[in-house]
């Protein structure tokens, strides 16, 4: 009873995280890009209103295109990144799978599972390094577009919920992605005299997060 109790707290509270990042989300694509040169100041005449919107407009348009160029030059970043990233998962899942059986006397499931583990980790790890980038960019954009209105509380408002998306996210998947590893593990290791060697294996989880995490550091 306990033990289900526990799994529908992890899950739920995994579940939480990532709904909330996703509620952050969606507050942020209700802001437009579109800029506006008034909120400073208030126009005065008709000729300063038409001043003010040809100014509008052509900020707008220049914004777009930053950002357009940005989404590009990550993206390609991203894609070259994680090419590299992938084949060096792939090789070093191999050394794993081999250094972790030896050093068990030739256990090669624990092996298989340590080195599983390791690459699910860096999985989840390069998913959130992917869906941090595209939100830091979408929503660059869009706290510039804020912090054209007077003080300062939109625009940091508006960065401090794009770190929202990808910090909930990141633990909510993090939490998500170990825990059900966990349990598929618990199917070979189900006694709790065999619960040190399910944790064993669980360390090769950290390992694959940490290194992609190196990676997206140089």
């Amino acid at each position: 009873m306990m033990d289900i109790g526990a799994s529908t707290l992890i899950i739920a509270t995994a579940l939480l995280a990532l709904g909330w990042a996703f509620i952050q989300f969606l507050t942020i694509t209700r802001i437009s890009v579109e800029s506006s040169q008034r909120g400073a100041y208030e126009t005065v005449n008709a000729d300063d209103y038409a001043e003010d919107e040809y100014e509008a407009g052509a900020t707008t348009r220049r914004l777009i295109e930053i950002y357009e160029a940005i989404y590009e030059g990550a993206e390609s970043f991203l894609r070259a990144e994680y090419t590299y990233c992938a084949v060096f998962v792939a090789g070093f899942s191999v050394v794993v799978f081999f250094l972790v059986a030896w050093g068990t006397d030739w256990d090669t499931t624990r092996g298989f599972l340590t080195a599983s583990s390791f690459v699910l980790g860096a999985l989840t790890s390069m998913a959130s390094g992917y869906l941090g980038m595209k939100v830091a960019v979408y929503s660059n954009v869009r706290t510039t577009v804020m912090a054209q209105k007077p003080g300062w509380t939109d625009c940091f408002n508006t960065a401090f919920r794009a770190g929202a998306v990808m910090g909930f996210a990141l633990c909510g998947l993090g939490i998500m992605m170990l825990y059900l590893t966990m349990l598929a593990f618990r199917v070979h290791y189900y006694g709790p005299e065999q619960w040190v060697y399910l944790t064993e294996c669980l360390t090769g989880y950290g390992l694959g997060g940490s290194t992609i995490a190196m990676f997206g550091r140089v």
